[in-house]
């Protein structure tokens, strides 16, 4: 009998990364990325994937059924951009981080809904309180917001409570789980330390901590929730 299956999104790096090294103990893992990750191991596969390509989110998918039975999708490849006034975003510069943020969760999800269905699955999307704000920082700057990046995320959390309704009477959940403030590449390091004097809990939260929670989300322990939104963000926005 072939080994669950999870497929990882943005495997090779931060966030994605510690999903990988989480579901790894248990599953056999596809990582699909545009780089590769910086280790693989017996039970770890990588295949290179566009997510802004509906065509390569439909191959990593069948690659990865072709592996074993698809229990979950963990989805974390995102970019971001640099602030800047809303004037100075370029046409180009937005339809970027729409299309890989937002379009990209949608084919990811297209391509996966087949497979899950198949094993009553779970997917799990990453977000971020950017979504919850509209300014993806600690606190609000007119001198940039990254709204194209906010927006992005907060399309995804709708599209995590579409794909729930639709998919609910499969026995397919979808979830989100939204970080704040977390250690890795996408946040300078020279910051951390001026951040966490912001934060509640008084640190940045660790891309472990993420994938714990996406960890709980596709686990039998959250049998019963689907359409949810999990904010991780050490208390910096409360609900």
């Amino acid at each position: 009998m072939k080994e669950p299956v999870v497929v990882i999104t943005g495997g090779a790096s931060n966030i994605g990364w510690a999903c990988v090294q989480n579901f790894s103990a248990t599953h056999s893992v596809v990582i699909g990325d545009l780089k590769h990750p910086p280790q693989t191991a017996a039970n770890v596969s990588f295949i290179e994937t566009n997510i802004a390509n509906p065509d390569s989110a439909a191959a990593m998918m069948r690659y990865a059924a072709d592996l074993g039975p698809v229990e979950a999708v963990i989805h974390c490849a995102a970019i971001t951009a640099p602030a800047k006034p809303v004037e100075e975003i370029t046409p180009e510069e937005w339809v970027k981080v729409i299309n890989v943020n937002l379009n990209g969760a949608f084919f990811v999800a297209q391509a996966a809904i087949p497979y899950l269905r198949e094993t009553a699955g779970a997917m799990v999307m990453v977000a971020s309180r950017a979504a919850r704000t509209g300014y993806a920082a600690l606190s609000a700057s007119p001198s940039g917001t990254k709204p194209h990046y906010c927006a992005s995320k907060a399309g995804v959390l709708s599209l995590v409570k579409s794909l729930a309704i639709e998919l609910a009477p499969q026995g397919v959940r979808v979830n989100a789980v939204v970080p704040g403030s977390i250690e890795g590449t996408m946040i300078p390091k020279e910051r951390w330390g001026e951040l966490s004097r912001q934060i509640p809990l008084g640190r940045l939260g660790t891309p472990e901590e993420i994938a714990e929670a996406a960890r709980f989300l596709t686990s039998p322990a959250a049998r019963y929730i689907t359409g949810h939104s999990l904010d991780v963000n050490g208390g910096t926005w409360m609900n």
